[in-house]
């Protein structure tokens, strides 16, 4: 990776971290459509038998930065994982092109 990808790598890492420090800040209040629809047709707001690991994107060890937290584990997890995706298709050789 040559110099210029790793400064856009880098930067690009940082404007997620700051959209999830500053994403509980400057989110609605108002519950997003989905959870309006539900509401509209009754759905039970809690499922006992289905668990959320970040419930509310909050982790409630961590009192009120707890949502910060949540989004910024929830940042680093995806990145994480599109990281080792693109190493594993970088790995994979492609196929021989027989003439």
């Amino acid at each position: 990776m040559n110099n210029r990808d790793k400064r856009f790598v880098v930067g690009a890492i940082a404007i997620c971290l700051i959209l999830a420090v500053l994403s509980p800040f400057i989110a609605s209040s108002n519950p997003d459509g989905l959870e309006k629809s539900a509401q509209n047709l009754g759905v039970p707001e809690t499922d006992s038998s289905i668990q959320s690991p970040f419930q509310n994107y909050e982790i409630p060890l961590f009192g009120k930065i707890g949502g910060i937290v949540a989004l910024i584990i929830g940042v680093l997890v995806t990145l994480g994982l599109a990281w080792l995706v693109a190493i594993l298709i970088k790995r994979r050789k492609p196929p021989e092109i027989s003439e």
